[in-house]
């Protein structure tokens, strides 16, 4: 079964992630911020400034279902994580250090496209039968864009659907069980035929979480992750900050393999890696997988 998945997968992973998907994401992305004039950097003071500023102002929690700073908090819930730690780790075992340098580029168009997302999705959302608001480029396709498009907002939600499933659900928690895998059987506290039991166990304890979560709505996820995400995001940093702080003198030597791997894989990693676009492919995928820019998922 594993295997059938995989392969399928991998026909998927490579139409989808093909030059077209490549040159949309990077055309959009440079678009956008022409248009705006590169608004991710103009405006980037403004930007800190009125969210991580204001997100303690309990003033304009009525505004929504959710405080400022919860809503800050979810947002960051879906971008750091296993995207920030494993995809980073995958692409650049697959495309080489130079996977970095796309990665960086990808954040410095996301920014742009996913703050044009966002603000299609604040202007063009509505509200439910229950009085709250809901946004999202299924709204924005549906409410912006003539009738003639509205099988494409359909289509954004149904293939939405099926995404969380891969980005939202399967990765994480893949990368949940193979760490505590790998910490049992390293301290030699369960023998390796046993792992199929172990993982059945922890699936089924993090999806009673999950739900315990869910089915309290907006506000529980708002409430759980204003309490974590701060707690995550400062463990991430200062663990990130000390592996550079203690191999800093091998710092000049990875920027260097960075750059020269982004234009020259295979000069880098002794033709491991062949390609630019090899290199390009996985780091602007694995930048989207942290960042999420373009998806939708955002601005939902």
């Amino acid at each position: 079964m594993l295997a059938t998945i995989e392969s399928i997968n991998a026909v998927v992973n490579d139409f989808v992630w093909g030059v077209p998907a490549m040159i949309c994401i990077i055309g959009v992305g440079l678009y956008l911020s022409f248009v705006t004039g590169f608004i991710q950097l103009r405006k980037f003071g403004y930007a800190i400034k009125t969210t991580i500023g204001k997100a303690f102002h309990k003033t304009n929690a009525a505004e929504g279902a959710t405080t400022p700073f919860q809503a800050l908090c979810t947002a960051l819930a879906a971008t750091l994580g296993t995207g920030s730690i494993a995809g980073v780790a995958g692409a650049i075992t697959i495309g080489g250090p130079g996977a970095v340098f796309w990665m960086w580029i990808s954040a410095l168009l996301g920014m742009c496209t996913k703050f044009s997302e966002v603000t299609l999705a604040v202007h063009f959302r509505e509200k439910n039968i229950h009085g709250d608001w809901v946004g999202g480029p299924m709204y924005y396709i549906k409410n912006g864009l003539s009738k003639n498009w509205q099988w494409l907002s359909v289509a954004f939600a149904l293939f939405g659907t099926l995404a969380v499933f891969g980005t939202g659900n399967a990765t994480q928690v893949n990368t949940i069980t193979v760490a505590i895998d790998s910490a049992l059987l390293n301290f030699n506290v369960i023998a390796s035929e046993h792992i199929g039991t172990v993982n059945l166990f922890i699936g089924i304890i993090i999806a009673i979480f999950v739900a315990l979560v869910l089915l309290g709505g907006i506000k529980r996820i708002g409430m759980v992750t204003e309490k974590l995400v701060p707690f995550m995001a400062l463990l991430y940093i200062v663990l990130a900050l000390g592996v550079v702080l203690i191999h800093m003198e091998q710092l000049p030597f990875v920027l260097k393999m960075i750059f020269k791997g982004a234009f020259d894989p295979s000069a880098v990693t002794g033709g491991v890696v062949g390609t630019v676009f090899m290199s390009l492919k996985k780091g602007i995928s694995r930048g989207i997988f942290s960042n999420e820019a373009g998806l939708g998922t955002g601005p939902i």
